[in-house]
Protein backbone atom coordinates (compact mmCIF):
# COMPACT_ATOMS: atom_id res chain seq x y z
CA UNK A 1 0.00 0.00 0.00
CA UNK A 2 1.53 3.08 -1.31
CA UNK A 3 0.30 5.89 1.43
CA UNK A 4 -1.38 3.77 4.73
CA UNK A 5 -2.52 7.30 5.81
CA UNK A 6 -4.39 8.59 3.15
CA UNK A 7 -6.12 5.22 3.08
CA UNK A 8 -6.24 4.94 6.90
CA UNK A 9 -8.56 8.65 6.70
CA UNK A 10 -10.53 7.49 4.47
CA UNK A 11 -11.86 4.51 6.43
CA UNK A 12 -15.02 5.49 8.70
CA UNK A 13 -13.58 6.42 12.25
CA UNK A 14 -17.13 4.26 13.35
CA UNK A 15 -15.32 1.41 12.06
CA UNK A 16 -11.98 2.03 14.48
CA UNK A 17 -11.68 -0.42 17.13
CA UNK A 18 -8.95 -0.19 19.68
CA UNK A 19 -7.41 -2.65 22.69
CA UNK A 20 -4.72 -3.65 24.90
CA UNK A 21 -2.95 -7.24 24.46
CA UNK A 22 -0.31 -8.77 26.43
CA UNK A 23 1.90 -10.86 24.35
CA UNK A 24 4.15 -12.60 27.39
CA UNK A 25 7.37 -13.03 27.03
CA UNK A 26 9.46 -12.70 23.72
CA UNK A 27 13.11 -12.21 22.51
CA UNK A 28 12.16 -9.00 20.98
CA UNK A 29 10.02 -6.73 19.46
CA UNK A 30 10.75 -8.22 16.23
CA UNK A 31 9.57 -11.55 16.79
CA UNK A 32 6.11 -10.07 18.02
CA UNK A 33 5.56 -8.27 14.98
CA UNK A 34 6.23 -11.32 12.83
CA UNK A 35 4.17 -12.89 15.09
CA UNK A 36 1.02 -11.09 14.96
CA UNK A 37 1.49 -10.13 11.03
CA UNK A 38 1.72 -14.05 11.03
CA UNK A 39 -1.40 -14.78 12.60
CA UNK A 40 -3.38 -12.45 10.88
CA UNK A 41 -2.00 -13.11 7.33
CA UNK A 42 -1.26 -9.41 6.46
CA UNK A 43 1.42 -7.21 4.65
CA UNK A 44 3.63 -4.40 6.89
CA UNK A 45 3.32 -0.80 4.61
CA UNK A 46 5.98 1.22 4.66
CA UNK A 47 8.49 -0.48 5.62
CA UNK A 48 7.14 -0.72 8.87
CA UNK A 49 8.14 -4.33 9.55
CA UNK A 50 11.92 -3.55 10.05
CA UNK A 51 12.17 -3.34 13.86
CA UNK A 52 15.61 -1.17 15.11
CA UNK A 53 17.70 -3.04 16.88
CA UNK A 54 17.38 -2.78 20.61
CA UNK A 55 14.21 -0.88 20.13
CA UNK A 56 12.20 -0.22 23.37
CA UNK A 57 8.83 0.28 21.35
CA UNK A 58 7.77 0.15 17.76
CA UNK A 59 4.67 0.84 15.38
CA UNK A 60 3.88 -1.45 12.51
CA UNK A 61 1.73 -0.55 9.90
CA UNK A 62 -0.32 -3.40 8.77
CA UNK A 63 -3.11 -3.78 5.57
CA UNK A 64 -5.04 -6.40 4.24
CA UNK A 65 -8.24 -7.52 2.43
CA UNK A 66 -10.90 -9.30 3.98
CA UNK A 67 -13.17 -11.80 2.82
CA UNK A 68 -15.91 -10.18 0.65
CA UNK A 69 -13.19 -7.25 -0.71
CA UNK A 70 -13.04 -5.59 3.15
CA UNK A 71 -9.94 -3.09 3.06
CA UNK A 72 -8.36 -3.38 6.75
CA UNK A 73 -5.78 -1.14 8.18
CA UNK A 74 -4.43 -1.73 11.73
CA UNK A 75 -1.79 0.45 13.76
CA UNK A 76 0.50 -2.42 15.68
CA UNK A 77 2.36 -0.28 18.60
CA UNK A 78 4.25 -2.43 20.63
CA UNK A 79 6.20 -2.25 24.02
CA UNK A 80 8.53 -4.56 25.53
CA UNK A 81 9.88 -4.15 29.17
CA UNK A 82 13.37 -4.90 31.13
CA UNK A 83 11.94 -9.10 31.64
CA UNK A 84 10.92 -8.88 28.15
CA UNK A 85 7.29 -8.77 28.47
CA UNK A 86 5.61 -7.53 25.26
CA UNK A 87 2.44 -5.08 25.42
CA UNK A 88 0.34 -4.85 21.86
CA UNK A 89 -1.98 -1.63 21.36
CA UNK A 90 -3.79 -2.74 18.24
CA UNK A 91 -5.95 0.07 16.42
CA UNK A 92 -8.10 -1.68 13.55
CA UNK A 93 -9.85 0.20 10.73
CA UNK A 94 -12.00 -1.16 8.12
CA UNK A 95 -14.76 -0.32 5.73
CA UNK A 96 -17.52 -2.41 7.57
CA UNK A 97 -17.08 -2.27 11.43
CA UNK A 98 -17.91 -5.83 12.12
CA UNK A 99 -14.63 -6.88 10.58
CA UNK A 100 -12.63 -4.59 12.83
CA UNK A 101 -14.48 -6.36 16.19
CA UNK A 102 -13.29 -10.06 14.12
CA UNK A 103 -9.78 -8.67 13.70
CA UNK A 104 -9.55 -8.07 17.68
CA UNK A 105 -11.50 -11.74 18.38
CA UNK A 106 -8.95 -13.15 16.34
CA UNK A 107 -6.49 -11.67 18.25
CA UNK A 108 -7.65 -12.23 21.54
CA UNK A 109 -7.74 -15.86 21.02
CA UNK A 110 -4.68 -16.56 19.62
Amino acid sequence: MPNFRKVWDALPTESERVDDYGLGIRESLEDAVEAVTNILGMQACEGTEAVPPNARSHTTLLSGVFVGNVTVLIRLSLGIDASSHVAMKLTVRAEDAAVSELIHALISVA
